[in-house]
């Protein structure tokens, strides 16, 4: 379930990284810091999955950030365990669809609104950031909250069921773009 979660927060964070750093017209920012980490927990113990890659595209219009596209590989998210990242690759039907996807609706200095795609499966979503800026570099950062199972997502098991992951996960996340 761990491995599950993780690549929602990924796209939750890579989202908000994006929307922060635009404040030039149409432009695509790539990010000179990329952390995102999955929190989740099981019956036996917490675990967690981290990913510092995705790729997106931030839209201005008159200096305000308009819109906001990220996609973050869902091979991208790792553990450190290989066994836990293969389950979580599975129950995120990678082969079918190999990544999570964020297409904003609405962005502001606190939130950013939109449609965010796992497993195939659309939700709207919404989703508070903070954000700072320093010199020429943008910080956004934030945490979320998801139900895999809203997204078709089956929490992993491991040794024939024995091991169970919890349905929520936790998606924190903090990017840094410069403009």
């Amino acid at each position: 379930m761990k491995t599950k979660s993780l690549n929602y927060y990924a796209v939750f964070a890579l989202l908000a990284f994006l929307f922060v750093g635009a404040s030039v017209n149409s432009q695509n920012l790539k990010p000179i810091k990329t952390e995102i980490l999955v929190e989740g927990t099981s019956n036996i113990h917490d675990w967690e999955m981290t990913s510092e890659k995705a790729v997106g595209t931030v839209q201005s219009s008159n200096g305000t950030i308009s819109e906001i596209s990220i996609e973050i590989p869902v091979k991208s998210l790792e553990s450190g365990k290989g066994g836990m990242d293969k389950n979580a690759y599975k129950a995120l039907n990678e082969d079918d669809y190999p990544t999570i996807k964020f297409s904003s609706t609405e962005v502001s200095s606190s939130k950013i609104k939109g449609h965010l795609i796992i497993n195939g499966k659309s939700k709207t979503v919404s989703i508070p950031v903070s954000t700072k800026k320093s010199g020429e570099s943008i910080e956004i950062s934030g945490k979320y909250k998801i139900n895999m199972t809203h997204y078709g997502v089956e929490p992993p098991t491991a040794l024939m069921g024995t091991i169970k992951t919890g349905e929520e996960v936790t998606i924190n996340f903090n990017f840094q773009v410069n403009q």
